[in-house]
């Protein structure tokens, strides 16, 4: 049992660049200094986003791209899913204390770079955690059916 135990007493560190991660984006394994440590644990140890910095990159310089092409969304406009207008989203950022000027969100396509419209960051948030795939909307749709009707 002595064995086993001395093994806590390591101090060695891991160092980044010997541990190696794969990016959720484009599925290579790299080093985890290509990932940008997103926060500190409990134990001190960093934790590190899933996407590279390379395909973080990419994605942000094809958002400001679409924003260049695309004109901002009018005042009367409506988030087109949950259809919060202009005016009350403002009225709730402001009631934030949060930065009025990112009211709309540039909603794209991932993988076509393609410009979809402005979304409430509410929406375009549940879009992304949903991987913006139309079979897990169904399912979430289907779950959120069968809950009501189950009421």
């Amino acid at each position: 049992m002595t064995d086993q135990l001395e093994l806590f007493n390591s101090n060695e560190s891991i160092r980044p660049a010997d541990v190696t991660k794969t990016c959720v984006k484009c599925n290579h394994v790299k080093p985890l200094t290509s990932f940008k440590g997103n926060w500190h644990r409990k134990d001190g140890s960093k934790s590190y986003g899933n996407i590279c910095n390379e395909c973080s990159n990419d994605q942000q310089k094809a958002v400001r791209k679409l924003k260049e092409s695309t004109s901002y969304p009018p005042n009367n406009y409506c988030c087109p899913i949950c259809n919060i207008s202009s005016e009350d989203l403002k009225n709730k950022i402001d009631a934030d204390n949060r930065a009025s000027n990112r009211a709309w969100v540039l909603d794209h396509d991932h993988e076509t770079k393609k410009f979809r419209g402005w979304l409430c960051n509410k929406c375009n948030s549940a879009l992304g955690w949903l991987n913006d795939d139309i079979n897990y909307v169904r399912r979430a749709l289907n779950y959120l059916e069968n809950f009501k009707n189950n009421s």
